[in-house]
């Protein structure tokens, strides 16, 4: 016996006031749950389709989310990370910033805006090297987000001021049966 969690939504926007006019975006999105969670429907990753800034500072995406899991127990509660990317002058993806939040616990709807970030380097001149290449740090894993291991020693930035807007409808079966 399992109760369920099913999230269906949409990763709406992402806003930046610093962003060119003409700015092109896209977003990854995982899942990150406990070893007691599973997925019983949709897919735990995705990439959305590049969306080009408009005179109003925003770029939509109305990108679908729809996935359902399963646990006997609420430990590692699910996650959502994003990822969102650009381009450079070359043509080549840029990582912009890392949001993540725990998907909400009550049913109904609910609107997250959630702030990115992402990591820098250590040294004054690694930060030049990148700058001359044209590269930024990135994750290796981009579920480190959701997990607090390993990020106390990660400096991280949130100059470009984006905030990514996702709307998610929860629906819970089966909780009150395990005293939830």
């Amino acid at each position: 016996s399992s109760f369920f969690l099913m999230i269906t939504g949409t990763i709406e926007s992402a806003q930046s006031a610093t962003a060119s006019i003409n700015e092109r975006l896209y977003c990854r999105y995982t899942f990150s749950y406990g070893p007691d969670w599973e997925i019983v429907h949709g897919v735990s990753m995705g990439l959305s389709q590049i969306s080009r800034q408009g005179i109003d500072n925003v770029i939509v995406w109305n990108f679908p989310i729809e996935i359902s899991f399963q646990s006997t127990n609420p430990s590692g509660w699910p996650r959502l990370a994003l990822s969102v990317y650009g381009f450079d002058f070359l043509g080549r993806d840029v990582l912009r910033g890392y949001a993540s939040v725990l998907l909400p616990i009550n049913p109904g709807s609910h609107t997250q805006y959630l702030k990115t970030f992402r990591p820098v380097s250590g040294s004054t001149c690694q930060q030049f090297v990148n700058w001359l290449m044209g590269t930024n740090p990135e994750y290796y894993d981009s579920k480190m987000v959701t997990k607090g291991e390993g990020r106390a020693v990660t400096r991280v930035v949130s100059e470009d001021g984006l905030v990514v807007k996702v709307n998610l409808m929860v629906t819970r079966k089966d909780f009150e049966s395990f005293g939830y």
